[in-house]
């Protein structure tokens, strides 16, 4: 089989302080440094011959690993030297010690794939690169890659589209010709080696389906372990632990943005209009009280009208419900669209069509549109002069999370010195 490079060269910032005095290959994952769980592992596909990529801290990692024997492997060792080289200038370095091709694994990763498998397709699809994908929607990370009918079309980690919905896996394999232009000791990106392959139609995609695992986070590095032990967390747990993800990740600046644009909704005298389904509607009633007590903008939220909201329903259909309760309320370009949702609308899958018709109503008066979506953000995002997303860090858990965040947005939005007009009951009891 092809040789693996590991790239285990970076500084584990996120993982502070537990890598202030080792790499993060070192770090203990059930009692053991995580990068013996990957030679093993390594071992058990049939590779035989491992190239580690080091950087911070890397002859600690030589210390341990030595000349791999004891792990059934061959393994050498490349250094950065006195700057870090980044992924790519890193395997650049490497090539004398890799040969023609060769895997690309990352120093934080565990990956339930079959390597055989990939070096076959790599093989079949003939092309210079091969890259591991997964059907992501979000939910691990941000997707990065667009992925059709079984070929990579592209992929882009810097500036990735809205229609990509699939995510590096964090396995690839590259022809060794494909660096050889790159100039020596010279930091660059790997990122950048695919993006350019992918533009140009030679890069190949695998798909995979089960999740990886990654060290690379405190909470990545529980879920690792779990996996790697077979001991599962209570669901209380994890569940925590997804919602401090979620806070870690969240945008904060398009949260900003969103604050800046209701900043001139209330200079210019406008309304908001919240709108919302099943518990997105529950939220909205309460924010319209916020907005309207807290910050002194006029708002409502059509799902407080019930008899309105049935009659409507029941006479005109459901997905033209809010628009025409939007044209009665006299919309103008001065308010502004609040929606709260999971999944933002989509016409295509039937899913909260009255907020897609809403959407375009309040676009053709001149209205502003912004929302706090769960998932991609669906039609809302797609089509918001501001929004934020809440980030899916577990699939089956998207719901509970998008509007349990969706009050934690709105309430930072009241309580912000921009907006927030009138003190609220305990904080001015406290003084």
């Amino acid at each position: 089989m092809l040789p693996v490079a590991i790239l285990a060269g970076g500084l584990a910032t996120r993982l502070r302080p537990i890598t202030e005095t080792i790499p993060k290959s070192l770090v203990e994952v059930a009692g053991r440094p995580f990068i013996e769980w990957q030679l093993e592992y390594l071992y058990q596909q049939g590779i035989r011959h491992v190239v580690l990529c080091l950087g911070y801290l890397g002859e600690q990692i030589e210390r341990v690993v030595g000349d791999g024997v004891r792990y059934g492997l061959d393994v050498e060792y490349s250094y950065d030297g006195d700057h870090l080289l980044g992924t790519g200038g890193a395997l650049k370095k490497a090539l004398p010690l890799l040969g023609e091709a060769f895997f690309i694994f990352y120093g934080d990763s565990y990956l339930p794939i079959n390597f055989l498998d990939v070096e076959t397709s790599f093989h079949q699809q003939n092309q210079f690169a091969l890259m591991t994908v997964l059907k992501n929607g979000g939910c691990w990370d941000k997707s990065n890659v667009l992925f059709r009918n079984g070929a990579l079309q592209e992929y882009n980690k810097q500036s990735p589209s809205i229609e990509m919905d699939y995510i590096d896996y964090g396995l690839g394999i590259l022809s060794a010709d494909i660096l050889k232009d790159y100039h020596d000791n010279k930091p660059f990106d790997l990122a950048d080696v695919y993006r350019k392959l992918s533009l140009k139609s030679q890069l190949a995609g695998y798909e995979v389906f089960d999740r990886f695992y990654e060290i690379g986070s405190i909470i990545g590095l529980k879920e690792t372990e779990e996996f790697l032990t077979g001991e599962q967390m209570s669901y209380s747990q994890q569940h925590v632990n997804e919602a401090i993800t979620i806070l870690n990740t969240i945008d904060v600046n398009a949260i900003e943005k969103v604050v800046d644009l209701l900043v001139d909704v209330k200079q210019g005298q406008g309304r908001i209009f919240f709108l919302g389904v099943g518990g997105s509607a529950g939220n909205c009633s309460h924010a319209v009280n916020d907005f309207r007590k807290i910050v002194g903008i006029e708002s409502y939220a059509p799902t407080d009208n019930v008899s309105e909201l049935t009659a409507r329903t029941n006479d005109e259909g459901w997905s033209t419900i809010f628009a025409e309760w939007l044209k009665i309320s006299h919309l103008k370009a001065n308010d502004v669209l609040f929606i709260l949702s999971v999944g933002g609308g989509n016409l295509e899958k039937n899913i909260s069509p009255n907020l897609v018709e809403a959407i375009n109503y309040a676009k053709s008066v001149g209205a502003k549109i912004t929302g706090v979506v769960g998932r991609d953000g669906g039609y809302t995002a797609k089509m918001a002069d501001a929004c934020v997303i809440i980030p899916t860090v577990n699939p089956e858990t998207i719901t509970p999370h998008s509007e349990a965040f969706q009050a934690v947005v709105w309430h930072l939005l009241v309580s912000h010195p921009k907006l927030k007009t009138n003190q609220t009951k305990w904080e001015s009891a406290a003084k």
